[in-house]
């Protein structure tokens, strides 16, 4: 499981990409990715002072989100450049999604 595990802040340069030194890691609780507003919000929130740029988490599975800032605003990407869905649609999204599988199956 991604959430409630350690993730490093990426900050895409034009040719590579390096830790963010302001903010080397970073954790999810389950109540960040209830909803993609909810996940927004939540990078809104944390980097108010960072740079405008693209960012990734990057977790053990994977690359979690990619997104960019630009002021107060966060577009958050859905596919990465070789059209592969980022780890995080998969919590926040219809019906179904992981973070909701997982609390059933542990209710039982």
């Amino acid at each position: 499981m991604v959430v409630n595990d350690k993730m490093t802040v990426m900050q895409v340069r034009p040719n590579y990409s390096i830790v963010y030194q302001f903010k080397p890691i970073l954790k999810l609780e389950r109540r960040h990715v209830k909803s993609q507003k909810n996940f927004v919000d939540f990078i809104k929130e944390i980097s108010t002072n960072w740079k405008d740029g693209d960012y990734f988490l990057k977790s053990t599975k994977g690359t979690f989100a990619y997104f960019n800032l630009n002021g107060s605003r966060v577009k958050l990407f859905k596919k990465s450049k070789m059209g592969k869905d980022y780890i995080c649609w998969e919590y926040f999204g219809p019906i179904g999604s992981i973070a909701k599988k997982v609390s059933n199956v542990r209710r039982k």
